[in-house]
Order: structure tokens, then C-alpha cells, then sequence
């Protein structure tokens, strides 16, 4: 419909100008497109080939090579070439490659596009040299590359300082032509790169600023090219549009007002805008926004209305708001109860029968995993790793499915996490031993040197949102129990452990962690399996054969079998100021 407009117009213009109706001209324009113009700007896709209209492109540099207008230099020993037929003719003499350049007026830190129709005349060495668009060239022979093969392979590609990096490693092109002419074009808006190959996006990444203003194209060695023509644009528009602001959580519109019974609140939502987004804010306070627009921010309301503005500005100071009203309805209900609690009908006895019985303490096992999280990248295998812990610990040591506890995905909040571990003061005794293992995300700040893990319901890089190794430092240290196992499959501080070690005594109280990795990343595993660290583990366990199987020894042989298969370093040993007296827990089997 805006094509066949646009061509209505460029008749309506021709005539005009024959007319001498030039007055009127601007002004019939604006009658004819009227809203099309604000619908072009807001249908704007930077993906698609066709998304960005013709309208709103500036040409810097046009070259159809019906002449040599351009002033291409001829001079080359290593290259024959000639324009004729409105093609510019380019065959290597060696095996090297070689480019022909142009410098072009443009502000080539702006939004722009760089396009290139060309084809194989002949190709004598091997079919993976490479042809294709350079763009952003200096004088010092850096520039990005944006190549092609007869054998239908690309490349991206950066030239910096006499070191080559692939942006885009060699891949296969299903539809470049080995015989006929192959159009390449990259567009750069806003912030990122996108790259097509015969009107086909193929790859789009975050931009780089260019090197220099020299554009043109590269011919590999021992081969012969026709290109039809090269062209640079400037994408130029008036942007006076706000950002599109899209709310995921809670569910309503602008102006509406919505009913909930808790005070603590998740706002959730996507902003959008072709020009780049600026900023958001929520209420007055500034909000982080992912690579790909989602928002999210934790409110906690007032009894009665509370409205909520959301604000949402682009790269050219446009501003757009939404506003809506969130009503708390204060419902009675009852307090939490920890899961650990459901866990032990028999609490008093089972107290009364450790303390006749000295030195026959229960094992407790507290598992806590996460593969759902509502702003985190999902994890494949936690909830899994946890489950197979629990079914070797119960079937092959004594450990009973009555003193077994689980938070997992949703139920693994920093609040039912903490709460569980207060839980725990009170249940077990000094002849009790706890067993604890998390698989989730960690965090580590390298400022502060401090770990934290990850609760199902934290925000994303929101530390008051996680769960910080003083805080389990202090619930492991007010545990009463004889024996206390931390094991975790996540990042975690080393800072957490004891510089030295004396000798072991199994008698003796013990605070212990073990951890799948130092202070770095450690991996999930593929989905369905479990993570290296957690198979090792279980491994370990389930081949044990010795009656009594101490955690140090665990933990050396687990160690060096994760080491000799990954790129972790596991790490365990006492933990420092939280009560360890020596001791060490021992798995005792069946």
C-alpha cells in the first residue's frame, strides 16, 4: 500500500514540476502520505531486508560503473581490470587477494548500509577464496570484511593492527549463486550489525565503530569478478516516537487497576524502539533493561491504590509512559511454613531418642535446586542433580526419605531458603548431621570479593535479590548439629574456606564445603543428563564400597576426576568461623 503511494506521488511530483506547480508540492505530499509516514517509521524492521523504506535513506556513494566517474585507479601490476557493460571487471593475477577501495563522505558512526551486487567470472585457484564487501578501511589497512566463496560459504571478519578475527566464523550460505550475480549488504542501526546475503539475513550482531571511511571490495586470489554496482547509504529519519512499552507482568493495560493480596510485587515488561532505548524508570527509579528490551523490578505496595508509572526514553530524548494502578487486598492467611517442617511429624521423640542414644544422631538432607528461574537463564539439570543425590544417599547410606527436604524451581525463594535454614536451628541437635546441596545459579562480585547464590525469584545483577556467603556463613554457624556438609554446584567464593588444616578427628564438630568449581563459571551439562560435578559425585557414591567413606576422601577423588574431565577446579575444606572443631562427617553405608 506505501509503494504503490509512493509511486502515485512520484508521478503526481513529475507532472507538478512540468506544470511549474512547485508551491503545491510539499504540500500535496503531505496530504497523500499523511499517517504513512509515522507507520513507516513505527513498522521499521532492521531484520528485514525490505524494513527500513527507501524514503529514509540518504546515498553517499552510488557507483552503477557506466564510467569511470568514480576515478577507480587502474594502475595495479597485480590486477587486470576494466569497466565496460556496466560492470566492473576485476581479475587477480596472483594468489593473493586484493582490494579496491573508495574513501566516502559519511558519518559512519551513524546508522548506515553498505550494499554490493556482484558475480564469479572465473575462479582458477580454489573454490574457497573468498570475494565480498570491505567496509570502514583505514589508511593503516585495518577494516571489517563481509565475504563470500563459490564453494557457498561467508565470513565476517576484522582486520586490526595485522591480526585477523572472525566475527563470523565460516558458514554455509544455502543460497549463494555459483554462476549469476550475489547481493551483500550490511546495515548497521542503532547498535547492531545486521548482514544479508541475497535479501536473506544470515547474521546480525552487536556493531563495532569503524576504522576508517574507505568502502569497497575484496578479490580473492586467482579469480575473476564482475561487480554490477557498490553502493553507501545513511539511514536518516526523524525519529519523534517514544518507545514502545509492552507489560508482561501483571497483566494490564494502560489505566487499568488490578487487585492482589501481597505487598511484595514483580513488575515485568519489554521496551522497544528502532532508534535504541535510553532508559527506563518505574515510579522515579531507574530500572536495568536486557539485550533484548525485558525490564523487571520488584515494589512493594501500600495498603489501599498505589499507582505505577513506567517511563521509557530513546537515543533521541523521546519519551513514552504508561500508567496503571495496583490495589493490595490484605487476605488473612497463614504463616509459612517451611517445608522442612512437614518432614518431621515425630519431631519430640525422635529429640528424646537422640539424647539417650549419644552418638546415634539422624542424618538431615536438604536439597536445593533450581532450573526455572523468572529472570534468569533457565539451567537444564539442577532439579535432576538434587533428585539423583537424594536416591543414593537414601538407598545406599543412612540417610532416611523422612528427613529429606526439597525447595525446588519456584518454591526456592530467598525467603523459603532462609526460613528453612532457621527451620533447621530448631530441629536438629549436636548429635545431628546435616547434609546441604545447592545447584543453581551463583553470582561473584570481583569488587567485593563476595559470592552469593541465585534464588528462583532474583532479579537480574539486584544483590540484595541473592543470597550472600555471610548469610550462610551465620545459619551454618547457629545449626546445632554435630556434622555440617555444604555442597555446591554453582560459582561460589573460595573466600568461604579455611586457610589451614589440622588433622582430622571424625569425633570432633566439623563445618564443611564442598564447591564444583573455584571463583569461576561451572557447567550445567547437557539437558536430561546430570552436570559433570554432580555425575562424579554420584559416580563416587554409588561405586563406594568401603562401609565408611569420610567427606575429605569424597572430595579428593571427586575433585581429581572432575579436574582430569573439565575445565574446573573443585574445591573443599573446612570452613572458617563458623564453628568447626576438626571433625569431619563421614557416609556411612547400609
Amino acid at each position: 500500500m506505501i509503494v504503490d503511494t509512493l509511486k502515485l506521488i512520484e508521478k503526481i511530483m513529475k507532472l507538478l514540476n512540468t506544470l511549474s506547480f512547485k508551491p503545491l508540492l510539499f504540500l500535496l505530499s503531505l496530504l497523500v502520505l499523511g499517517s504513512h509516514v509515522v507507520e513507516a517509521h513505527l513498522a521499521w524492521v532492521p531484520g528485514d531486508y525490505y524494513g527500513i523504506p527507501d524514503r529514509d535513506k540518504q546515498i553517499a556513494f552510488y557507483d552503477e560503473f557506466e564510467n569511470n566517474d568514480s576515478n577507480w585507479d587502474f594502475g595495479s601490476l597485480y590486477l587486470k581490470e576494466r569497466i565496460e557493460d556496466s560492470d566492473f571487471y576485476c581479475e587477480t593475477l596472483t594468489s593473493h587477494p586484493y582490494t579496491k577501495r573508495r574513501p566516502v563522505a559519511m558519518n559512519h558512526s551513524g546508522n548506515y548500509e553498505i550494499e554490493i551486487r556482484m558475480r564469479f567470472v572465473n575462479v582458477k585457484g580454489s573454490g574457497l577464496s573468498m570475494t565480498g564487501l570491505t567496509f570502514g578501511r583505514d589508511v593503516r589497512g585495518n577494516e571489517y570484511s563481509f565475504m563470500f566463496s563459490p564453494s557457498r560459504s561467508y565470513r565476517v571478519a576484522k582486520f586490526d593492527r595485522g591480526r585477523s578475527q572472525d566475527l563470523v566464523p565460516l558458514s554455509y550460505g544455502k543460497n549463494i549463486n555459483r554462476y549469476s550475480y550475489n547481493t551483500l549488504l550490511v546495515r548497521k542501526v542503532s547498535d547492531k550489525w545486521y548482514f544479508f546475503i541475497n535479501e536473506e539475513l544470515v547474521s546480525e550482531m552487536v556493531a563495532s565503530p569503524l576504522f576508517g571511511n574507505e568502502y569497497g571490495f575484496t578479490v580473492g586470489g586467482n579469480m575473476a569478478v564482475e561487480v554490477d554496482y557498490l553502493k553507501v547509504s545513511e539511514i536518516r529519519t526523524v525519529d519523534n516516537m517514544g518507545p514502545q512499552i509492552s507489560l508482561i507482568e501483571p497483566s494490564l493495560k494502560n489505566g487499568e487497576t488490578g487487585k492482589f493480596s501481597d505487598h511484595q510485587q514483580i513488575i515485568r515488561g519489554r521496551v522497544y524502539d528502532v532508534s535504541g532505548v535510553d532508559g527506563v524508570v518505574i515510579n522515579g527509579y531507574n530500572v536495568t533493561i536486557n539485550e533484548e528490551g525485558l525490564f523487571a523490578a520488584s515494589l512493594s505496595l501500600r495498603p489501599g491504590l498505589t499507582e505505577i508509572q513506567i517511563e521509557a526514553k530513546d537515543k533521541f530524548e523521546n519519551i513514552s509512559k504508561e500508567k496503571f494502578y495496583m490495589e493490595l487486598v490484605e487476605e488473612p492467611r497463614p504463616a509459612f511454613q517451611p517445608p522442612v517442617a512437614t518432614n518431621f511429624a515425630n519431631q519430640n521423640a525422635g529429640r528424646e531418642q537422640n539424647m539417650a542414644m549419644p552418638g546415634k544422631g539422624k542424618n538431615y538432607l536438604l536439597l536445593i535446586g533450581v532450573n526455572e528461574y523468572t529472570y534468569w537463564n533457565r539451567l537444564h539439570n539442577a532439579v535432576k542433580d538434587c533428585s539423583d543425590l537424594s536416591k543414593v544417599l537414601t538407598s545406599y547410606y543412612q540417610f532416611d526419605q523422612a528427613n529429606v527436604i526439597t525447595l525446588f524451581n519456584e518454591e526456592a525463594t530467598r525467603e523459603n531458603i532462609l526460613e528453612t535454614l532457621e527451620s533447621l536451628q530448631d530441629v536438629l541437635n549436636k548429635e545431628d548431621n546435616l547434609v546441604i546441596y545447592y545447584a543453581g545459579h551463583g553470582y561473584y562480585d570481583e569488587q567485593a570479593s563476595l559470592g552469593y547464590w541465585v534464588p528462583s525469584n532474583a532479579r537480574l545483577n539486584k544483590i540484595p535479590d541473592f543470597i550472600g556467603n555471610s548469610t550462610i556463613h551465620d545459619y551454618l554457624r547457629t545449626i546445632n548439629s554435630k556434622h555440617t556438609l555444604l555442597i555446591a554446584d554453582a560459582c561460589y567464593a573460595g573466600s568461604l574456606f579455611a586457610n589451614t588444616r589440622g588433622v582430622v578427628d571424625e569425633n570432633n564438630r566439623s563445618r564443611w564445603a564442598f564447591t564444583s568449581g573455584d571463583i569461576e563459571k561451572v557447567w550445567d551439562g547437557q539437558p536430561g543428563q546430570n552436570s559433570p560435578f554432580a555425575r562424579c559425585l554420584i559416580r563416587i557414591l554409588q561405586s563406594n564400597t568401603k562401609s565408611k567413606l569420610r567427606a575429605d576422601e569424597l572430595i579428593q577423588i571427586v575433585s581429581d576426576l572432575v579436574a582430569r574431565n573439565t575445565a574446573q577446579t573443585p574445591k573443599g575444606d573446612a570452613l572458617r568461623n563458623v564453628g568447626d572443631d576438626g571433625g569431619v562427617f563421614t557416609f556411612e553405608r547400609r
